[in-house]
């Protein structure tokens, strides 16, 4: 059964051809989508005046394995519309704090599911290749993505790879002349339509670097990119702050390095060795006591 990526789209698809007691639950979601998020199997069943087998029945019908996943589709395809502004697409005003809490796990699971599921393993496997055989990597991000930047290259630095982040377009521009035409450009954006992020990206390809771009499908920096590892932003970014789709991109950074690191093989592991010996080393008491308290590092 072919799916599309909003579940409310397969329910009215299929409703017609579904028996009597399954039709009453797709009435009842189509009708309120945003209360049946909040149910449970058996609350549901009750809703639509069916027993929770019928619900589990409607679920596969609609294709879904079972009610969790139906309740992951529906929380992804409801964190795509309406919404408190700046905050998250799923949080209404007058939430409480346990009903927002769980409404941002369950979007935020809703969105890596849905992320998982329009993989492209060829680019991927293309950009773990080209990521742990360049002598030199910049990671690039503007705003938020800067910060996954630094995420990026913090990972990669792990394993042994040369790479370094950096948010600042004049910096950057010089870092870039000194990948050369076997570095790799890693850059970062949420929506593919940061200036400064697809200068730098349009300047490497133009001097015969590389670039390898975690970003929108058909955005303008996927258009500019080598590869492009996609990741279709849950959020409405005229609006809201990008959350869902930060954890989907840092997801993506860690299945990349994970790659690398797997790519480059033992020499990875001696050197993530050497880089734990490296810290631990460095909280050890030297010979001269100080009241100081020693500074702790997080790594």
């Amino acid at each position: 059964m072919s799916r599309s990526i909003d579940i409310l789209d397969d329910i009215r698809r299929l409703r017609p051809g579904l028996k009597k007691s399954e039709a009453q639950v797709a009435a009842l979601v189509l009708a309120e989508p945003r209360a049946v998020l909040e149910q449970n199997v058996t609350t549901l069943a009750h809703s639509a005046g069916v027993s929770e087998a019928t619900v589990v029945r409607f679920c596969r019908s609609v294709g879904c394995a079972g009610f969790p996943d139906f309740k992951l589709r529906l929380a992804e395809c409801q964190a795509r519309s309406g919404g408190t502004p700046y905050v998250s697409q799923d949080v209404a005003p007058g939430d409480g704090v346990g009903t927002l809490a769980r409404k941002i796990f369950s979007s935020s699971a809703a969105a890596l599911t849905a992320a998982a599921a329009l993989l492209d393993e060829s680019a991927l496997a293309d950009a773990i290749a080209l990521l742990a055989d360049a002598p030199r990597v910049l990671c690039v991000g503007a705003g938020a993505s800067g910060a996954l930047a630094q995420d990026a290259a913090h990972k990669l630095l792990r394993f042994g790879a040369d790479a370094q982040a950096c948010s600042d377009p004049m910096l950057a521009r010089m870092l870039l002349v000194n990948l050369g035409e076997r570095g790799v450009l890693l850059a970062i954006s949420n929506t593919g339509r940061s200036g400064a992020v697809n200068d730098l990206a349009a300047a490497a390809r133009a001097q015969g670097t590389a670039v390898v771009a975690v970003t929108a499908p058909d955005s303008a920096l996927a258009r500019i990119a080598s590869i492009t590892v996609a990741s279709q932003p849950v959020e409405d970014t005229e609006m809201y702050t990008p959350m869902a789709s930060r954890l989907v991109h840092l997801t993506l950074i860690d299945v990349l390095s994970t790659g690398v690191a797997l790519r480059l093989g033992d020499p990875a592991v001696r050197h993530l060795a050497k880089v734990k010996a490296a810290i631990n080393a460095s909280r050890a008491p030297g010979p001269v006591s100080s009241s100081l308290p020693q500074a702790s590092s997080d790594h």
